[in-house]
């Protein structure tokens, strides 16, 4: 498969994960974000992966969105999760 391509569209969190997780997989990606080119408001740095406008990673609570999303991560093996 290492001849098949994707393109991921955006360079956050979801895009860096999707990357990831693709080119674990075989496929030949290519991530692109504005980042370096035009930044916002929002963007501290120029760095793929960025969180921004967030707080979904404050809680281990698996009673609240905030640990659910932690939880269902883990389980589909995240890369980012514990850079975040």
């Amino acid at each position: 498969m290492a001849t098949e391509r994707v393109t991921v569209v955006g360079g956050g969190l979801a895009g860096c994960e999707a990357a990831i997780a693709l080119a674990r997989r075989g496929w030949r990606v290519r991530l692109v974000e504005m980042r370096g080119v035009r930044s916002t408001a929002a963007h501290q740095t120029t760095e793929l992966g960025e969180l921004v406008c967030t707080n979904s990673f404050k809680s281990e609570d698996p009673a609240n969105a905030h640990g659910e999303l932690k939880r269902e991560m883990r389980l589909l093996g995240s890369t980012l999760l514990s850079c975040a």
